[in-house]
């Protein structure tokens, strides 16, 4: 009996092993159900942050669009009507004193209002964009590209920045080939190097390139342009906006039609400018509905490729690009509440 007793007992050791082992199991599946379930969590978490994160990026610049189309409309309008008072007298006359006030008045009101902070346009009466290169005039009096008579070796130290070139322009070498040795010169320092209608060379460059084009340069030599042992030290001009330049036309009394002239200028300036911006603002538009109509669906692949793709229209440094803010300071309410559930 007591074999037997033992034998039974023995007889159930497997099922108690295969019961415990069971458990074991169980555990360990429901330990990596668990890690799973948290790592599918986080990772649509990280899907809805990311969402309202360029959703509020997008609306954002969406916002910054619609004021830049506001501000151009209202300085188009200004000028519109500085026209319909000029209209009233001749082509060939002068405004009066009183007249001559005014219209100075008009036009000083109209800068403020491109100069007021979230105006949405920069000092060129274009829409902000930090991406867009930096660029600036040489002196009227410095003429590096008209053909001379005496070969000419120019020397020049852009201020702080360490960088320098030496220029040589043959004897009686055409203007053209005189402005391609411009560009190739200064092409070897990330500057571009371009000729305005008044035939001024313009310099442009990208910001983190710019430095060079924002201090005095110092040009020495031997030539006509610069005389030996004599350095000249030049300063760079901002390019003056169509308003600036009515201002100045303005300012000098000039006749009516030259006023016209340059408020017709000045309106063709900001009508390119305003299709430059609605095509912005369309863009801006069709990703936020993009975005909106992936997250309605709950369809997150689609809403992933969506905030892909705007992400990276939104760093691209097109023409029609988006300034990236991504700071943390800008995130939205919902963002919050729902990294605290």
């Amino acid at each position: 009996m007591l074999v037997k007793s033992s034998e039974k007992v023995q007889s159930l050791e497997p099922a108690n092993t295969a019961k415990s082992s069971g458990v074991v199991t169980s555990s360990k599946d429901s330990a990596n159900n668990l890690w799973k379930n948290k790592i599918v969590a986080k990772q649509e978490q990280v899907q809805v942050l990311t969402h309202w994160s360029i959703r509020g990026t997008l609306s954002q610049e969406l916002a910054k669009a619609e004021q830049s189309e506001a501000t151009i409309r209202s300085l188009y309008a200004g000028l519109e009507r500085l026209a319909k008072q000029l209209n009233t007298q001749a082509a060939n006359s002068k405004p009066q004193a009183m007249q001559q006030r005014s219209i100075s008045s008009q036009i000083t009101s109209l800068q403020s209002t491109v100069n007021k902070k979230g105006s949405g346009l920069d000092s060129q009466l274009m829409i902000t964009d930090p991406t867009r290169p930096i660029t600036r005039k040489l002196n009227a009096n410095i003429d590096l590209v008209s053909t001379r008579p005496h070969e000419e070796n120019i020397h020049l130290m852009m201020g702080r920045s360490g960088k320098s070139l030496n220029l040589t322009l043959p004897a009686n070498q055409d203007e053209r080939a005189n402005f391609n040795a411009v560009q190739s010169a200064f092409s070897q320092h990330q500057i571009s190097v371009e000729l305005s209608r008044e035939n001024r060379l313009l310099f442009s460059a990208q910001k983190e390139n710019s430095g060079p084009l924002l201090e005095p340069w110092i040009m020495s030599g031997q030539g006509v342009r610069v005389a030996a042992g004599n350095p000249i030290s030049l300063q760079l001009s901002e390019i003056s906006n169509p308003l600036n330049e009515l201002a100045d036309v303005a300012n000098k009394n000039a006749s009516v039609q030259e006023h016209r002239d340059q408020i017709q200028a000045a309106q063709r300036h900001l009508k390119a400018n305003l299709v430059k911006v609605q095509a912005k603002r369309q863009q801006l538009l069709a990703q936020l509905q993009q975005l909106d109509t992936a997250s309605s669906l709950n369809n997150s692949e689609q809403l992933t490729t969506v905030s892909s793709n705007a992400k990276q229209q939104m760093m691209s440094s097109g023409a029609n690009s988006v300034t990236v803010i991504m700071a943390q300071a800008n995130v939205t309410r919902n963002m919050v509440q729902y990294s605290l559930n």
